[in-house]
């Protein structure tokens, strides 16, 4: 599985949009949706440097908290097809892109204008704990 980097998610990370039809996904997308849960951490840890590239820059960061965890899940029926992966959200020092761009969805097409970074995901394995 090839790892994906998320960047410059919105705090409030549920994704919603107008009642409309939902179309298929664009050709070329990862078909898997994901639906994030806030979490609080058992104990706190050590701030991680990493370096970070991706469409709008490259910069170096510190990886702070997990914020959230991200779960596989079915939207409208759709078949999940990876229910191990699942995505932890961690606190990121902020870069402002300062970029407008459109994305194409299931909802349709929308021109967002993009600010600070402000989590990283990366690719988890999760376990749940008695």
């Amino acid at each position: 599985m090839k790892a994906t980097i998320l960047l410059a998610l919105g705090l409030g990370i549920a994704v919603t949009a107008a009642a409309q039809a939902q179309g298929a996904n664009p050709p070329g997308v990862n078909p898997a949706h994901y639906l994030c849960y806030r979490v609080s951490q058992a104990a706190a840890v050590k701030p991680v440097a990493v370096k970070l590239k991706d469409q709008f820059g490259a910069w170096g960061s510190k990886i702070g908290n997990a914020l959230f965890l991200c779960t596989p899940v079915s939207k409208n029926g759709e078949e999940v097809k990876d229910e191990k992966t699942h995505l932890t959200c961690y606190s990121v020092a902020a870069k402002n892109a300062g970029r407008r761009v459109k994305v194409t969805n299931q909802f349709g097409s929308q021109v967002l204008t993009v600010g600070g970074s402000v989590v990283l995901c990366v690719p988890s394995l999760k376990e749940v704990l008695k």
